[in-house]
């Protein structure tokens, strides 16, 4: 199955996106962190495929609104700290969900190294919590937790990551989602396996696309310096990332979480990533290359927090279980992204373009 099918797309393909649409129609899904970028485009695809979605976040920031996500979207919606377990549970068994995407986290590197108490409290203990008050809703057939790419130890042979590699991380943020994935490990082994119920963890990093305002994040500093008319400071121009685009990596966990549920799996976990990363500068040249003269920058030659310099981590076990991979190049994902950036700019109706995206995706429009 093609990640981002479109066009001449043949008959097979089109079934099979009818089967992933009729998979999801009627569903009850949980979303945790269903305000931040992923989750917003998530809670669209599944209310375009006929789920009822309910959704827990920490808040609601007006960038999500602007950007043409809103409570409309959900069945309901909860806002409070994932810990406080007491302010959701009694809705969450009232709503009795089928499905469950745990995207709740603290998801900046630099945020976890300046306050890693914090990110830790929200990323380790508030999965826990919420994994152990959801562990007696008998409804819920399968829970995917989004990780990280950086949940693996520190690699010195420029081998491409495996699922099988050492978790550990080398920050802050990579640690405290290598705690993730024991954490859900353990739940596994010790309540949901007895229970008949799947988790799966997905291991991605990396991901752009319309609708993403996170601080520190490079395609976001690049939008901030056009809108300022600024010139945009660069960390790390030779840092090479698995750059892949928001639609494409969330067709592939709704296509993996429709086919788990259908198959004798109990715990895996998968990475997501395209078969190539690039480094920043490309990033950069391809961006002054679409916005020209709006868009200017300068390389920092100040010492920053620690990063791995090359990061890539092997697809091969996803491609093989639901031949999912990355279609586009990185030319092709940028263009999308910044065309969406530019539509927000030009104070287009963003309810209207994000449901064409969607709807472009599914195949319901070429």
């Amino acid at each position: 199955m093609k990640a981002w099918p479109h066009g001449n797309y043949g008959a097979k393909l089109k079934q099979e996106k009818n089967d992933i649409i009729n998979f999801y129609q009627n569903k009850r899904v949980l979303i945790t962190g269903h305000t931040g970028f992923k989750g917003g485009w998530l809670s669209l695809f599944l209310k375009k495929m006929g789920s009822e979605v309910f959704g827990i976040s920490l808040d609601r920031k007006n960038k999500s609104i602007e950007s043409g996500f809103n409570p409309s979207i959900l069945e309901q919606e909860i806002l409070t700290d994932i810990n406080n377990v007491d302010s959701y549970i009694n809705n969450i068994s009232k709503f009795k969900p089928n499905l469950v995407f745990y995207l709740a986290a603290q998801p900046l590197v630099i945020e976890a190294y300046n306050n890693p108490v914090e990110t830790i409290k929200t990323n380790v203990l508030g999965l826990t919590n919420f994994l152990n008050a959801i562990k007696g809703i008998n409804s819920i057939d399968v829970i995917l937790v989004v990780t990280s790419d950086k949940v693996y130890d520190h690699n010195f042979n420029d081998q491409k990551f495996v699922e099988s590699d050492r978790l550990g991380g080398v920050e802050p943020y990579g640690v405290s989602k290598a705690m993730q994935e024991m954490v859900v490990k353990c739940f596994y082994q010790s309540y949901f396996k007895s229970m008949n119920k799947k988790i799966i963890t997905v291991r991605a990093g990396n991901v752009i696309g319309g609708g993403d305002w996170g601080k520190d994040r490079l395609l976001v500093d690049i939008i901030k310096s056009i809108d300022s008319k600024q010139k945009m400071l660069i960390r790390y121009p030779k840092n090479t990332r698995p750059w892949q685009h928001v639609i494409e990596l969330l067709y592939g966990y709704l296509t993996l979480v429709s086919k788990v549920s259908k198959d004798d799996i109990g715990f895996e976990s998968f990475n997501f990533a395209p078969e190539k990363s690039y480094p920043a500068e490309d990033i950069i040249k391809l961006s002054k290359k679409y916005w020209g003269n709006k868009f200017d920058y300068i390389i920092s030659d100040k010492n920053h927090i620690f990063e791995e310099k090359k990061l890539e981590i092997s697809n091969e076990k996803i491609e093989n279980y639901i031949n999912w991979k990355v279609e586009k190049n990185l030319s092709h994902t940028l263009k999308e992204t910044f065309d969406w950036y530019n539509d927000f700019l030009n104070k287009e109706n963003m309810v209207e373009v994000n449901n064409k995206v969607i709807d472009k995706c599914l195949g319901i429009i070429e």
